[in-house]
């Protein structure tokens, strides 16, 4: 019986908290908060509505065009409200199904892959469920196949036909005239064609050839190898090996060798002037060349510049290293400090920053895009940005989170929404979960305790108090202070006019009313009573 009695209150505590809450619905935002359990919040302003349940694990949110729910880290489905855009991500990242302008893709790592693809009118799918594929492609014919023991793949990994039996037995494919077989692959195979011919037994000796354009051979791969490219160019290239004792590439205008792979090794364009030497790989290397310079005493220091598109510089790698970057007229400079930790600034040609990011991982990260958006979150669980993890994984580990928009409007979340603020032109709301909330805006402002079993509420005429979610107000005309807009005199001289007419304007509606000396007590008849903010001197 207990139990059930405890249920009841609950029950007759959550209902009154609705009904207070939904009456108040014209004020900005509507917040229902009972954390963790359970929280809504409604900003109509900007046509966002939001629920999140038990902290972050349960999440759901309505914007203007797009819908998005989530049972973290499990599902999360996003969706636009036209069809063009649908995903939904299970277990991210190992799986995840989206469709876009009618392409559809998914995928299960490492079971499945499903895409379906339009292009001028055709139609191209496949689907992989291991060991079983299928598929079809534009021109209307269809593949199949069970790895490893049977299977024919048309325009797929490069090739126009694929074939295999009892894979790596046998396998054999097709791209233009050129045919590859394999047998026992990678050991065995032979390529023929009118264009390429070549032969593979592998580690021992393989050679192939694609006529007048290259040719190669090798021995004891990778020992011996030799490797002509460009052979249809007025400057073919040459490369050989005997590895990991000489390599060498050689043209009429560049050579490149290297001893002993890969300390020592250098390299010279005729053409360009560039030039490079590693003595030895990674510890010493110096380079130059038009417009380029660098030298590296690795990990004591590092240099390199080329022009004035692209510098870099480390000291006591990984400790701190410096880059910087012109790309379409913004310098992006980076500051890393052992790696992970970043600090990054965008100057256009002026000047002026018009992006930065902060990030001490995992502490906090700090964002500021090129359209004021700024964003602030503690406790980034990885060291790089990804929107798939920012939606099903991050939250959950977030305690604080702080965001300002273009138009200078900023929200605040504590501890998954135990405090929250939203401060915004015309409104400054805050509020500790069930406990306390404040809401403020032009002439008006209302605080609620325990999700108003205090309330109350003041604007330029009037202000009421609610207790204990009874059913009438205590009202009573409001008077500015003496600095307010310089209008005291006018307000004290019509403070008893204004509760006059009050009066009156009850009396004539038919409304109970008793005298409590400067205020009334209302029976909540009048649906104007109930906390909808608007004034009551006012039709």
């Amino acid at each position: 019986m207990a139990i059930k009695k405890i249920f009841f209150l609950s029950a007759v505590f959550i209902c009154l908290c609705f009904i207070h809450s939904f009456s108040v619905a014209d004020e900005r935002p509507i917040s229902i908060n009972f954390w963790p359990l359970f929280h809504y919040l409604s900003d109509p302003s900007g046509g966002i509505e939001e629920i999140e349940g038990l902290g972050p694990f349960f999440h759901w949110k309505r914007e203007p065009h797009r819908k998005q729910w989530g049972i973290r880290p499990l599902l999360y489905w996003t969706g636009e409200d036209d069809g063009s855009f649908q995903r939904l991500e299970y277990v991210y990242p190992l799986g995840k199904y989206e469709v876009k302008e009618g392409d559809k893709k998914g995928y299960l790592f490492p079971l499945s892959l499903f895409r379906e693809e339009t292009l001028d009118g055709k139609k191209k799918w496949d689907f992989q469920f291991f060991p079983f594929f299928i598929g079809g492609t534009e021109e209307g014919k269809d593949y199949y196949g069970l790895f490893p023991i049977y299977g024919f793949l048309l325009n797929r990994y490069g090739k126009d036909e694929i074939r295999f039996y009892f894979w790596p037995l046998y396998s054999r494919s097709t791209s233009g005239d050129v045919h590859k077989t394999n047998l026992l692959w990678p050991f065995f195979s032979i390529t023929d064609g009118d264009k390429k011919k070549g032969i593979s037994f592998w580690p021992f000796y393989g050679s192939k050839e694609e006529f007048g354009i290259s040719k190669g051979e090798f021995l004891l791969w990778p020992i011996f190898f030799r490797q002509t490219k460009g052979l249809d160019t007025e400057d073919p290239t040459e490369e050989k090996a005997i590895f990991p004792f000489y390599l060498s590439k050689e043209s009429r205008y560049f050579e490149s060798k290297t001893y002993l792979w890969p300390f020592f090794s250098h390299t010279r364009d005729r053409l360009t002037g560039f030039e490079q030497w590693d003595l030895p790989w990674p510890f010493f290397q110096s380079v130059k060349g038009e417009s380029l310079y660098g030298i590296r005493i690795f990990p004591l220091y590092g240099y390199r510049e080329q022009g004035k598109d692209l510098k870099r510089i480390f000291v006591l790698y990984p400790l701190y290293q410096r880059e910087e970057d012109r790309m379409k007229g913004v310098q992006e400079k980076t500051y890393r400090i052992l790696l992970l930790n970043r600090i990054r600034t965008g100057e256009n040609q002026q000047g002026v920053t018009e992006e930065d990011s902060f990030r001490i991982w995992p502490f906090f990260n700090y964002e500021r895009e090129k359209t004021g958006h700024e964003k602030l979150a503690f406790f980034y669980l990885f060291p790089f940005i990804d929107e798939g993890f920012e939606r099903n994984l991050f939250p959950i580990f977030r305690v604080f989170r702080w965001e300002k928009d273009s138009q200078r409007g900023r929200t605040t979340n504590l501890l998954w929404g135990f405090y929250q603020r939203i401060k915004k032109e015309d409104l400054d709301f805050w509020e500790v979960a069930h406990l306390i909330g404040v809401k403020k805006g032009n002439g008006w402002k209302t605080v609620s305790l325990l999700k108003g079993l205090f309330w109350y509420k003041r604007n330029g005429r009037t202000a009421e108090l609610r207790l204990f979610y009874l059913p009438f107000h205590l009202r009573w005309p409001h008077h500015h202070s003496p600095s307010a807009k310089g209008r005291e005199g006018d307000r004290l001289v019509q403070n008893r006019e204004e509760m006059m007419n009050l009066m009156k304007k009850e009396l004539a509606d038919g409304q109970e009313d008793w005298d409590i000396g400067d205020g009334f007590i209302f029976t909540g008849k009048d649906p104007d009573q109930f906390g909808s903010g608007k004034d009551p001197n006012h039709q």
